[in-house]
């Protein structure tokens, strides 16, 4: 009696010391570990004119939405499928940001999501607008494009948005 007692216990210490260097073993590899030859510096969130249509955007939606830059898809859009579907689903979407997001204040819900368009796009931006405007559709986010590069003024923001004053 006295040696199952004894080997059970050297069992649960042999389990409870392999668990727990099995999970330092996991902590060691999933903490990312900057080696001294690698350099990280800042960058803009933002282009110059990507901050300047902002700043446009600001003055007009002052009255009615939030505004958010470079919002990630998943953030504000839930998938309500179950099993391969939704995996796959969340594959596409997993790094897709939207350019713009106005949020309404009181719901805090996106109602409106603005996307500028290049003039000539490489095949992974064709595939983010892609997928971007294909999830966007089957939401009630209303769906604004810009071109790149154009300079807009307030009153043609403005009815973009729907938001032209009633005379």
């Amino acid at each position: 009696m006295t040696a199952m007692i004894l080997v059970a216990s050297v069992v649960l210490l042999g389990v409870f010391w392999w668990a727990l260097a099995s999970r330092r073993k996991r902590a060691r590899r999933s903490l990312p570990i900057m080696r001294d030859d690698v350099t990280v510096v800042p960058k803009p969130l933002l282009t110059e004119w990507e901050l300047s249509l902002y700043n446009l955007l600001r003055i007009t939606v002052q009255d009615h939405y939030l505004i958010f830059a470079q919002v990630p898809l998943w953030t504000f859009v839930s998938l309500e499928s179950s099993g391969k579907d939704r995996i796959r689903l969340v594959k596409h979407m997993a790094l897709k940001r939207v350019d713009f997001a106005l949020v309404h204040p009181g719901s805090r819900q996106v109602e409106q999501v603005i996307q500028t368009e290049e003039e000539s796009s490489a095949p992974d931006q064709v595939e983010r607008r892609r997928v971007i405007e294909s999830i966007i559709g089957h939401t009630e986010i209303k769906l604004v494009k810009v071109q790149s590069k154009k300079s807009y003024t307030i009153p043609e923001i403005a009815a973009l948005l729907g938001l032209e004053e009633e005379e």
